[in-house]
């Protein structure tokens, strides 16, 4: 286990935060590697799933940005450092591993007339995430399953739907969508509570707006952690608290429907079929 980092640092630098919050691009401090499954409006490496990123030698890497489910996994191969993150998380209890940047919803973009339901993304002009929770998540949300779903014939009938689909995958959605390669897209987006109820938001540029499934939607913790064999961790916390308020490159902000799902940690038996599904389908999708 790695020695644990200054609070007092980590306190200090978050005072100071804000003014580089609403910069466009930040450049890491420090010459830090780092490694995101979200796209971020500075250097980085992108890994759209985060299983992917998991196979990987974290060791490359001075930063990480993982969903929590990914950072549950992490604690439990006993690959991070110890920071000082917020205590009182159900996957970090103490708070000793992580520390929160945003939730996300999986959620419907579109230019022009907006979607009715996640059947709009089974067709051809339609963009999804290279990322196999959140295309699997979809899939089962469509046929009125749990994004967390276990159940191997569950699994079986979306794995179906997908091969029929035959899913147009990209690393980033909603650039893909912005440039005109597509009408709809599925792709996570920074949520906020304290936003009004509303069906669809839209960002003014370009006439395309974002939308919750009417089946439902996953929610998506993001979290900063640091793998233990960073050797930068001192300016990895720097840079954490420099970005607590930065805007990411996404098209609009929503409210967290009360209807969306969290992602969640899955047994080995399922996450071995999921990986087995997405393979099919990355195969057919290339």
């Amino acid at each position: 286990m790695g020695t644990p980092l200054h609070r007092r640092t980590f306190l200090k630098l978050s005072a100071a935060g804000a003014a580089l919050g609403a910069a466009a691009y930040l450049k890491p401090l420090g010459g830090l590697a780092v490694a995101s499954t979200l796209p971020l409006p500075f250097p980085h490496r992108h890994f759209p799933d985060a299983e992917m990123l998991l196979t990987r030698r974290l060791d490359a890497f001075d930063l990480l940005l993982v969903p929590a489910y990914a950072a549950v996994e992490l604690i439990r191969r006993n690959a991070l450092r110890l920071i000082p993150g917020p205590p009182g998380r159900a996957h970090d209890p103490d708070g000793a591993y992580t520390i929160p940047y945003l939730t996300a919803v999986s959620a419907l973009l579109y230019r022009g007339a907006p979607p009715r339901s996640l059947d709009d993304l089974w067709r051809a002009d339609a963009l999804w995430p290279d990322s196999s929770r959140l295309v699997i998540g979809a899939a089962l949300l469509r046929r009125g399953y749990s994004p967390n779903d276990t159940h191997s014939g569950h699994l079986a009938q979306i794995e179906k739907d997908l091969l029929d689909l035959r899913p147009r995958l990209v690393s980033d959605p909603a650039a893909g969508l912005r440039s005109g390669l597509g009408r709809f897209a599925l792709a996570p987006v920074p949520a906020a509570l304290d936003l009004p109820p509303v069906g669809a938001v839209s960002d003014g540029r370009g006439g395309w707006g974002v939308r919750v499934p009417a089946e439902g939607a996953a929610l998506i913790e993001y979290d900063w952690v640091i793998p233990f064999g960073s050797g930068n961790s001192e300016a990895a916390l720097s840079f954490i608290a420099n970005l607590q308020s930065a805007i990411l490159g996404s098209p609009s902000t929503i409210r967290i429907p009360h209807s969306a799902i969290p992602f969640t940690p899955l047994p080995p038996a399922a996450l071995a079929q999921r990986a087995q599904i997405w393979v099919r389908v990355k195969r057919l999708s290339a």
